[in-house]
């Protein structure tokens, strides 16, 4: 386990080209926010306690055929024709991969960031989590139907109580939790606390998941995202295992897929990998894991056939239109089908199977919220897509 301390500002190194304050550090108080977090998310383990996760002795190959994509053009955010490179600049970009028919044609780092440089990815995790389960559901070692109080008694007297595990994945487990980050009162910022903040809130996740005791739904009727459900799930699989959620993500994913760059897991305040929102790795190892979904992996087909779409289309219609979720990934119905998986500040996994087409973003954009810039994102991977 790494331990984190402090980081001076003007070592940092924000990648911004302007002069630093003599008083400005980057803390655990701030690494999450502009534009602290455009140094912190490359450097989460000097800031917050984490573990190594083992992949690949040697990183599968990829193979290049570098492409121009200067060519083309689609409109931006204000309406203007833009192209390429500026999408990738204005959408603070830490680092892109396009992967095409099983080679990178476009590869670009900014901000400091290099194909070893390892970057928090947000709930990208949570959709690693998922992976990992669907493929314990398929192999018998796990059952979809596993009563969440049965495998962590914990929980029992919390909202979780009759709720199963399949529920937690799909998140149509019906516990009632705001997650509204523009609101400093909502309930994420106070269950965050056991990601971050030991002073607040020592014992990690679990004491804090013991703590939801409402329901806004009766479980397996709603579909609606929140955080602290991946948390749950997770703490189904390691129970019901008797491995850490690095060891299965080593296992059933990280090895398989040939991912071996440097990648770890943050740890919340008990010393347990954070599910929700914990996993770092390179551009590369994101590239390696969507080919190896593209290539028929375990469960790759349970994910892209998508969850339950009337439910969704109930809870989050005007989020995202002709999707589902299932196990942490998006799904888009929407031809050509694509899966999907996302984290705040601008984290994009978008992979269409059809199309042997993945393309890999991170970044740390100023604000959390991807929703406002998924239709400049959707009208640019239209536009790589008729290129291609």
């Amino acid at each position: 386990m790494s331990v984190p301390s402090p980081i001076d500002w003007r070592e940092a190194g924000l990648g911004m080209g302007e002069a630093v304050p003599e008083d400005r550090r980057v803390t655990g108080a701030n690494w999450r926010t502009w534009p602290f977090n455009r140094w912190a998310f490359q450097h989460t383990r000097q800031l917050v306690p984490s573990v190594q996760l083992a992949g690949a002795d040697t990183p599968a190959p990829l193979a290049e055929r570098p492409t121009d994509l200067s060519a083309l053009r689609f409109t931006g955010e204000n309406g203007e024709t833009i192209g390429w490179e500026t999408y990738v600049a204005s959408t603070y970009t830490d680092a892109m991969i396009v992967l095409h028919r099983g080679a990178v044609i476009h590869e670009t780092y900014r901000n400091g960031m290099t194909a070893a440089t390892p970057h928090h990815l947000f709930s990208i995790t949570k959709s690693i989590v998922g992976l990992v389960a669907e493929m314990l559901i398929a192999d018998g070692e796990i059952a979809a139907d596993l009563a969440t109080e049965d495998a962590v008694p914990e929980l029992a007297t919390s909202a979780f109580a009759g709720t199963t595990l399949r529920q937690l994945l799909d998140m149509t487990d019906g516990i009632a939790f705001d997650e509204d980050y523009a609101n400093l009162a909502s309930d994420v910022h106070r269950y965050s606390a056991s990601y971050w903040t030991p002073e607040v809130a020592r014992g990690g996740t679990l004491p804090m998941l013991a703590t939801l005791n409402r329901r806004e739904a009766v479980p397996g009727t709603a579909f609606r995202y929140r955080t602290p459900i991946a948390d749950a799930a997770a703490w189904v699989l390691r129970r019901a295992t008797g491995r850490s959620l690095a060891d299965l993500v080593t296992e059933r994913v990280w090895k398989p897929a040939g991912c071996g760059d440097a990648a770890h897991f943050l740890l919340d305040t008990g010393g347990h990998e954070i599910a929700g929102s914990g996993l770092n790795a390179t551009a590369r190892d994101l590239a390696r894991l969507a080919r190896f979904l593209m290539a028929g992996a375990p469960a790759a087909k349970t994910l892209i056939d998508g969850g339950d779409r009337a439910l969704f289309a109930a809870g989050a219609a005007n989020m995202r239109p002709d999707h589902s979720y299932r196990s942490f990934w998006w799904v888009n119905h929407a031809p050509p089908a694509a899966l999907m998986a996302m984290g705040v500040y601008g984290q994009r996994l978008h992979i269409e199977p059809e199309n042997d087409l993945a393309i890999i973003r991170v970044a740390s954009t100023p604000l959390p919220s991807n929703i406002t810039s998924d239709p400049l994102h959707g009208r640019a991977f239209a536009a790589l897509r008729a290129h291609l």
